[in-house]
């Protein structure tokens, strides 16, 4: 069988393998924006005149910003992918060659710009999430937050740098000061730092609960391990890191991570939003109603035995069903009311 292959070494050859797989996985991964992006529209929308019409009218419109921007670098990655594999494909050193030498073209530039603004954007969320779970911390907000906003601005001005040097050169070139992972590397930290932050704190909640009253179905919506990682971005820390390790290697592999990331950057507060509209997110009163909660049927437990505990129902129109509690001598009403109130 005649071999066909280009008349390229073997680096070349992986790293237009690598790039080539990661515009596939990218655009797989917009598919899960789409998505996602539906879902949340459709729930925001559906619950926008039952309560805090303001912030679900804000979520709408970061979601549709947050879409808009990976939608475009969908685009400017199929066009590029298109320039150097198809229509450039002759270029010497091939499509690899190509796209290291042609990064700074427009087509390209637009997915470079709007890369950094979803990642300024998915920062800023993960920063106001880490705000509103650290919101009943005993100690005051601003020094709690104070240096993770001021890692953000690093990010903010680091990703301007990085958009500067872009425009001229490759940042996977050798140069004086590569930009590309110092902003990645600033970006990595910012999430690292408030990934640890919220899920800190979200277990220390969990082993209290745990261990003072027990964890309820409905505590469990948000200290699960699940709602650790969604509440933290854990999905965006860990492509972040998959990306700037092999990039500081000077690995092909990271051709794989930097496209697919620019998804993923969408992807994790996406599903952040998708648990607000739900109502299962972490507020700035979840700490103290789930501890309340806990608290009174604590208080009552000891009061009265399970056995001759019985619930109304959920909908509050059964009374047809005996209620032991208020029939108990050793129960005060006020512990009859909070129960009720509790389930």
């Amino acid at each position: 069988m005649a071999d066909y292959t280009p008349n390229e070494t073997g680096s070349q050859l992986f790293a237009e393998k690598m790039w080539l797989q990661g515009a596939l996985i990218t655009a797989v991964g917009y598919g899960a924006v789409l998505t996602l992006y539906v879902l949340a529209f459709y729930l925001l929308l559906s619950r926008l005149d039952r309560w805090n019409r303001q912030a679900h009218a804000i979520f709408l419109v970061y979601i549709t910003v947050q879409f808009i921007l990976a939608t475009l670098f969908q685009a400017s990655s199929a066009r590029f992918t298109q320039l150097a594999f198809i229509n450039n494909r002759d270029y010497p050193g091939g499509p690899g060659a190509y796209e290291l030498a042609f990064f700074y073209i427009p087509v390209d530039m637009l997915g470079n710009i709007v890369y950094v603004l979803s990642n300024w954007f998915s920062d800023a969320l993960l920063l106001w999430r880490c705000a509103v779970i650290y919101s009943t911390c005993r100690f005051p907000l601003w020094v709690i937050m104070g240096f993770p906003a001021v890692v953000m601005m690093g990010s903010v001005g680091s990703g301007i740098m990085y958009l500067l040097q872009v425009s001229t050169t490759s940042p996977f070139l050798p140069s004086s000061a590569n930009f590309t992972i110092i902003d990645s590397s600033i970006s990595l930290a910012l999430n690292l730092m408030l990934t640890i932050m919220i899920v800190g704190r979200l277990v220390v909640y969990r082993f209290r609960l745990k261990t003072n009253f027990g964890l309820s179905v409905s505590q469990r919506d948000y200290t699960s391990v699940m709602a650790m990682l969604v509440e933290s971005a854990g999905l965006y820390a860990a492509f972040s890191l998959f990306f700037i390790v092999p990039f500081a290697l000077g690995s092909s592999v990271e051709n794989i991570a930097f496209q697919a990331l620019s998804q993923v950057q969408v992807i994790a507060p996406f599903l952040i939003i998708v648990r607000v509209s739900q109502g299962k997110a972490w507020s700035t009163s979840t700490a103290l109603e789930i501890t309340s909660a806990s608290e009174g049927l604590g208080t009552l437990k000891d009061k009265v035995p399970m056995a001759q505990i019985q619930f109304a129902c959920a909908s509050g129109d059964d009374t047809s069903m005996p209620n032991a509690i208020s029939h108990h001598p050793s129960v005060p009403n006020s512990d009859t009311t909070l129960t009720t109130e509790v389930v």
